[in-house]
């Protein structure tokens, strides 16, 4: 079995009280596995001139997979995660989202143009510094405007493709280290995700 590692970590922007950093760092643990068939086939077997074959075929019993979640410390948790067949889109992402949200009772989000650019440059930048920034680049983007008097940001991603759905609910929401807390906040309104590669981004903002 490969292991596959990949991480996100959890930002908060306040304007009110300067500066205000929650960084949360998980790393994920990432695996597949699959059914693991094997055919043994003997040869045939001569007896009084006439022939038979037998034929055996053992069957191994696949591995399952386990979901571990494990915090590591007070800024990592690592989670086992299988790997989808793609990567999800933006409006995948921020469907998933505001299902989860409603699901839990948590108002949905609007999207917002400006998040969005902010959401999909901080994606590119993830896939640019080939790893996480630890939010270093999104400082700039919270702190060159002035709609939002609070942002947030996650990040995910990496190693391999994910669902929208798996994201929010199999990542952010495992998250011993704050990443639940922070994408079932009340007080965010506004809302949207970028992709780049394998890094998903979801960009958090109260007017």
């Amino acid at each position: 079995m490969k292991n596959k590692r990949s991480k996100f970590p959890t930002f908060i922007y306040s304007s009110k009280i300067l500066p205000i950093f929650l960084v949360f760092l998980v790393i994920f643990l990432f695996s597949a596995s699959s059914p693991n068939l094997k055919n043994n086939l003997k040869d045939g077997i001569n007896k009084s001139g006439d022939t038979e074959t037998e034929n055996e075929t053992s069957y191994v019993e696949p591995t399952p997979f386990l979901w571990t979640v494990e915090k590591v410390d007070g800024q990592i948790t690592q989670i086992a995660l299988p790997q989808d067949s793609k990567m999800s889109t933006e409006d995948e992402l921020f469907d998933a989202m505001n299902v989860y949200r409603s699901t839990h009772g948590v108002n949905q989000l609007q999207k917002n143009d400006l998040l969005c650019s902010i959401a999909q440059n901080r994606a590119a930048e993830q896939v640019a510094n080939d790893g996480f920034d630890s939010h270093a680049g999104f400082g700039k983007y919270a702190s060159n405007q002035n709609e939002f008097s609070k942002m947030g940001e996650v990040l995910f991603g990496g190693a391999q493709p994910q669902y929208g759905v798996h994201i929010v609910e199999y990542g952010w929401d495992r998250s011993l280290t704050g990443h639940r807390e922070t994408i079932r906040n009340p007080d965010w309104q506004f809302g949207c995700a970028g992709i780049a590669d394998f890094f998903a981004v979801f960009v958090f903002a109260t007017p």
